[in-house]
């Protein structure tokens, strides 16, 4: 090669807590420019790669460049012989630009702020952008609810800055955008935010651009109180 030297953050297993009970888990990555100066410094906007797997009934690769995202899965019987493991199944996906899910802890629906609340009982009957009556989908495996958003369309996320931005939401912000949606941390786009630290945590809605869109318009969706620990 050229020599040019890239930096990877990973996830190893998102959703570890579900692996007793068999709910599917997944690895998310991001891999950008080696900067020594400053290294895992840049924004989302840097990335070079992003992907993330899914292992459930079966196992989903879901990987893009820039330009658009592409899905492969898994074939254990070409794997066992040497072959080419992972087979393209979905050559570019499209998120739906309004989806008929969100995603989020609804039991954790008190603590939320107000904005999002409104939207929630919007989405429920129908008053929303897309006037679609919308269900609650959640397995609290961010892959696994990202996998599914991605695919069907509405949006994923967790209001309260709970998950990492370098490896978590800013890659799985990367892919959604690649396949025509957005990532936001409720005010601004997450692949805009320039990471401070390794662990640096924010707010994420990640889906569909006209519900993640609409969302946004809200105002108030971001929760700040921590007053629960997962």
């Amino acid at each position: 090669g050229d020599g040019t030297k890239f930096e990877v953050a990973f996830d190893p297993l998102d959703g570890s807590s579900n692996l007793d009970v068999s709910v599917p888990t997944g690895t998310i990555f991001g891999i950008a420019p080696y900067t020594p100066q400053e290294p895992f410094s840049s924004t989302g906007r840097k990335l070079v790669a992003a992907g993330y797997t899914v292992y459930s009934s079966s196992t989903e690769l879901v990987l893009s460049l820039g330009e658009n995202a592409v899905g492969f899965t898994l074939d254990p019987h070409l794997h066992a012989s040497g072959a080419d493991a992972f087979q393209l199944a979905r050559p570019q996906i499209q998120c739906p630009t309004f989806g008929p899910y969100y995603s989020l802890n609804e039991a954790r629906e008190p603590d939320w702020p107000e904005g999002l609340k409104r939207w929630i009982q919007d989405a429920k009957v129908g008053k929303t952008a897309s006037q679609f009556k919308y269900s609650s989908r959640y397995v609290c495996s961010l892959c696994a609810d990202v996998h599914r958003t991605l695919l069907k369309g509405g949006w994923a996320g967790n209001p309260r800055p709970h998950l990492r931005l370098l490896y978590e939401a800013a890659p799985l912000a990367f892919v959604i955008a690649a396949a025509g949606g957005k990532g936001s941390n409720g005010v601004e786009n997450l692949l805009d935010i320039k990471p401070t630290g390794l662990h640096d945590r924010v707010s994420v809605f990640l889906g569909g651009i006209g519900d993640i869109e609409d969302l946004e318009t809200y105002g108030d969706i971001q929760q700040g109180a921590k007053t629960y620990k997962s």
